[in-house]
């Protein structure tokens, strides 16, 4: 079996800074996946209640004004953030 010599760098240094470097890249690039996919998110009328400090009525009544669309999925109804945070601009 051959050995490896490393210059200047110890094995388990250079294996710590492997590791650091895989870690802070793959943080990078799943911090930037979930901010791409944040405006697609849905959200429960429950969650924009809380979120954006509406009562159920209003966002009952955005969506028969058709300020808001709406989302069905079996029994439950979903809102996009990206669409509410657009009608309250809008409708500000």
């Amino acid at each position: 079996m051959q050995t490896i010599n490393f210059v200047g760098i110890e094995p388990t240094a250079l294996i710590q800074e492997i590791a650091t470097k895989v870690e802070s890249t793959l943080f990078a690039k799943i911090t930037q996946i979930l901010q791409d996919n944040e405006s697609k998110r849905y959200l429960s009328a429950d969650e924009v209640c809380e979120r954006f400090g509406v009562t159920k009525p209003t966002i009952h009544e955005w969506r028969k004004r058709k300020i808001l669309k709406s989302y069905k999925l079996g029994a439950r109804v979903y809102y996009r953030l990206d669409e509410i945070e657009n009608a309250m601009i809008i409708n500000d």
